[in-house]
């Protein structure tokens, strides 16, 4: 691990404070343990934010956040280790929390999570599964930056005009549904991004002079977490989504981070693993509706 520090004046007291911490010549294990909790901070990054219904929870056992968005995304369960003693307990209370306040949720398990048969027992409750692949690369034997495709531009996310744009690419290319499209994004990201406490990047991609494709880096659990990867369908098949993609593993490069990880679904596996990205572990995704049963 490499750590950077900054020294603050204080009278005439030196306070020495931990800025950043980067993850140094990793083994399997802990680009595991970075890909996995990436993912963590990634989630409690959004809800860092006020909003009158956004609830969050840590706890020795898991952490759960609500922010009363009727969509999976939005509410959730994780960093979870349980006792195998206490997990239908624990599993209950958090069905009849999300259940009270009518919202699907979903529920995050990676490498550490425990106990290890947490997830039969949520499929057991009405929960479904979907898998996202945990991948990695060494940002070490990135080239240099490449020459941009024909007719695209790449910006940083610096202003808010800039940042409406991109949340907007985030809502069509995910295709969330027209209910749930608030001004969440906007806001979470806006303080992410933007604020003087800004633990992340992100960028726009345009094509022929329209916006097309988003990405975001956060800077968390020692590597550059590759999140919000996606471009609108008209303007796939074209290069778009690599450069997208490259534009902050560049950032990260210059940041002196060596490793960047991103959890894939199975529609941007292969394009990951042309890039470079190699896959170390498999983040699963138990999604819950109201009305679920046993």
């Amino acid at each position: 691990m490499f750590t950077i520090y900054y020294i603050i004046i204080v009278g005439k007291t030196l306070e020495v404070k931990q800025f950043i911490t980067i993850l140094k010549n990793p083994n399997q294990s802990e680009i595991e343990h970075a890909i996995e909790f990436n993912l963590y901070e990634f989630f409690r990054s959004m809800i860092y934010i006020d909003l009158e219904d956004i609830q969050y929870e840590e706890t020795e056992e898991f952490s759960r956040f609500s922010t009363g968005i009727p969509f999976f995304f939005f509410n959730g369960v994780i960093d979870c280790h349980i006792s195998s003693e206490n997990a239908i307990k624990k599993m209950k209370e958090n069905i009849t929390f999300f259940e009270k306040k009518q919202v699907p949720f979903l529920w995050v398990l990676g490498p550490s999570s425990t106990p290890k048969n947490m997830g039969e027992l949520l499929i057991k409750n009405g929960f479904i599964l979907d898998k996202l692949q945990g991948m990695a690369y060494n940002l070490k034997i990135l080239s240099t930056e490449s020459e941009l495709l024909n007719k695209v531009e790449i910006i940083k996310i610096e202003n808010m005009e800039t940042l409406r744009v991109w949340n907007d690419i985030i809502l069509t290319g995910f295709a969330f549904p027209k209910e749930v499209r608030s001004d969440f994004f906007y806001e979470a990201f806006s303080f992410i991004l933007l604020s003087d406490k800004a633990s992340a990047s992100a960028f726009l991609a345009y094509y022929d002079g329209n916006p097309v494709a988003s990405s975001l880096v956060l800077y968390k659990a020692g590597v550059a977490g590759i999140h919000i990867v996606t471009t609108l369908e008209e303007a796939r098949g074209k290069g778009i989504g690599t450069a997208i993609t490259l534009a902050p593993l560049n950032e990260a490069k210059k940041l002196g981070y060596e490793t960047a990880i991103l959890h894939s679904t199975e529609m941007g596996l292969n394009m990951y693993k042309q890039m470079g990205f190699k896959e170390y572990c498999t983040i699963s995704l138990f999604i819950w509706q109201p009305g679920s049963k046993e």
